[in-house]
C-alpha cells in the first residue's frame, strides 16, 4: 500500500539563533545562513537532522529497534543496505538508507513576513578545554546571530508497506513522526548556552489526502495493538 504524509509547520524561535553557513567575514568567523534575498532561513538539511535524532530517542523510548547509524559506511553491518520493508526499526523506513535512498522530504523554512531591518547581532566568545574548563589562548571568535522570528515550512513523505492498523488508519511510522517533530525543543549551534529555543506548531496534517488530527496521532502511539511492530 501507498501512503502519503504532509505536514505544514510553523517554527516560532523564543532566544537569539545560529545556523551557520560554514563561512566568515574579515569581522566575524561564523555567519547565519541566508537566502537569495539575504534573509535568514533553516535549511532543510538542519531539519531533517534534529527531527531525526529527536524521533530516534523517542523510538528507543517506546521499545522498537534500534535504527542504524545513517553515518555507518560498512554496507555488511547493520541495516545499512536492505530494503526498507525489511528493516523492523520505523525510523530507518521513514528516513531510508543507503539502498533506498530518501523517501522524506524536508523543505526550507522560510520567514512569514520579511525581516526587521537590523534582524542580528553580534557576539564574541572564547573556545574552552571542557575537560579542565579553563579557556584556550588565542581562540576569541566571533558568531552572528538572529533575534526570535517566525518560520513556516512543509514536511512531505512517500512510503510503501508501512505499519498501521487498518488501511485507512495512519502507520504508526508517521505517528512517530509527528511526535517527534513536536517533541524538538531546539535547533542550530550554541544550544548548551541557551540559544535556538523553538516552539513548534504543526499547522496541517494530512495522511493520503485527509486531515488527522494530533488526538488521533497520539492515541495510535498509546495503543496497544501497535506491540507486534517492536
Amino acid at each position: 500500500m501507498r501512503h502519503n504524509i504532509k505536514i505544514d509547520i510553523t517554527i516560532s524561535f523564543t532566544a537569539k539563533w545560529h545556523i551557520g553557513s560554514g563561512e566568515g567575514s574579515m569581522l566575524l568567523d561564523r555567519l547565519i545562513s541566508r537566502d537569495a534575498c539575504n534573509w535568514p532561513y533553516i535549511p532543510g538539511s538542519s531539519l531533517k537532522g534534529v527531527i531525526r535524532e529527536s524521533c530516534e530517542k523517542l523510538s528507543l523510548t517506546l521499545g522498537f529497534n534500534k535504527p542504524a547509524d545513517p553515518h555507518q559506511s560498512d554496507l555488511t553491518i547493520q541495516d545499512n543496505f536492505k530494503p526498507l520493508d525489511q528493516l523492523r526499526s520505523p525510523v530507518d523506513r521513514l528516513f531510508g538508507n543507503k539502498y533506498n535512498g530518501v523517501d522524506l522530504f524536508f523543505r526550507d523554512a522560510r520567514l512569514k513576513s520579511k525581516p526587521p531591518y537590523a534582524f542580528s547581532s553580534e557576539q564574541s566568545r572564547i573556545c574552552k578545554y571542557r575537560m579542565i574548563n579553563t579557556a584556550k589562548e588565542k581562540h576569541l571568535f566571533s558568531s552572528e546571530y538572529i533575534r526570535p522570528m517566525e518560520f513556516t515550512t512543509t514536511i512531505e513523505g512517500w512510503h510503501e508497506n508501512l505499519v498501521s492498523l487498518e488501511e485507512t488508519d495512519p502507520p504508526y511510522a508517521y505517528c512517530l513522526l509527528i511526535a517527534g517533530i513536536l517533541n524538538v525543543e531546539r535547533i542550530g549551534g550554541d544550544k548548551s548556552t541557551g540559544c535556538g529555543q523553538i516552539k513548534i506548531l504543526l499547522n496541517e496534517i494530512k495522511y493520503n489526502g485527509n486531515n488527522i488530527s494530533l488526538e488521533t496521532v497520539f492515541e495510535y502511539l498509546d495503543s496497544e495493538l501497535y506491540e507486534e511492530t517492536r
